[in-house]
């Protein structure tokens, strides 16, 4: 699959590599192979790689209903996936007990708790909020363990925290619609103008200042290209991401699909 890498991005190689090696173990030693939390774009590329290997079928799960981030199983074709339980995913949803009337929570808040506790990103899922002051994340059971035995405060207040089953997970109040659109590169800027239906140059402008998130992190470049997967968080417009690009029109625009988090 070394010719694979060629069609990805400079810095998507090494989880590229990563996923090339995830790939490879499960056809060797022929057996399913669990990865970490994986967001939209690290999902697309790992079932591209899949779809090029023999006997290969890629399954996710971030437990709770249209999960950003999720878990992949790798599976070889002598693996009914019917014949295994969620329990193979290795995932428990953690609920936040917190004082209410001293702390205020937020999603950058809680993760960058978890992550100073020296917890990776990519063994953490989603963090969700029913927007009525309850908090829950999803997290793999052994660092479930460790934060209900190590984390005792977050923003400088006391907290603890509780497993909780599935079904008392929350639903996060959020909409997502599909739409089609029209731009004329697959640039950061011109998708973002074409999405919202600004002008190239105050997306242009909103990109260099900081203030479009591609995956998670800050992206100042506006020529950067974009490809199916790709999650973007736009300030003051709310989240989309791209769901596929349908080719050409005969005037030369690109038809792509996003989806948009409804405000």
């Amino acid at each position: 699959m070394a010719d694979m890498r060629q069609h990805f991005r400079s810095n998507e190689q090494a989880f590229v590599q990563q996923a090339v090696d995830w790939v490879a173990q499960a056809v060797d030693e022929y057996r399913l192979v669990l990865t970490p939390f994986l967001n939209p774009r690290e999902r697309y590329i790992l079932q591209t790689l899949v779809n090029r290997a023999a006997s290969l079928t890629l399954r996710t799960n971030g437990l709770i209903a249209d999960a950003e981030m999720q878990r992949g199983l790798i599976l070889p074709d002598y693996i009914d996936i019917e014949t295994l339980d969620n329990s193979v995913y290795e995932m428990q949803l953690v609920e936040i007990v917190y004082p209410k009337k001293f702390l205020t929570l937020q999603h950058r808040t809680i993760l960058g708790t978890l992550m100073h506790n020296g917890i990776e990103r990519d063994r953490v899922g989603d963090i969700v909020t029913d927007d009525n002051e309850r908090w829950q994340f999803v997290t793999t059971p052994v660092v479930a363990d460790y934060v209900n035995q190590h984390i005792e405060r977050i923003g400088g207040a006391k907290v603890h925290f509780k497993n909780v089953a599935v079904d008392q997970a929350l639903v996060p109040n959020v909409e997502w619609e599909t739409v089609d659109i029209l731009a004329t590169s697959t640039r950061l800027d011109n998708v973002v103008a074409s999405t919202y239906q600004l002008s190239r140059s105050i997306a242009k402008q909103m990109v260099e200042h900081g203030d479009v998130k591609l995956n998670w992190a800050e992206q100042l470049h506006p020529d950067v290209t974009l490809e199916p997967g790709d999650l973007l968080s736009v300030r003051g417009h709310g989240r989309m991401q791209v769901m596929a690009d349908n080719g050409l029109t005969r005037q030369d625009k690109h038809k792509l699909t996003v989806a948009r988090l409804k405000k």
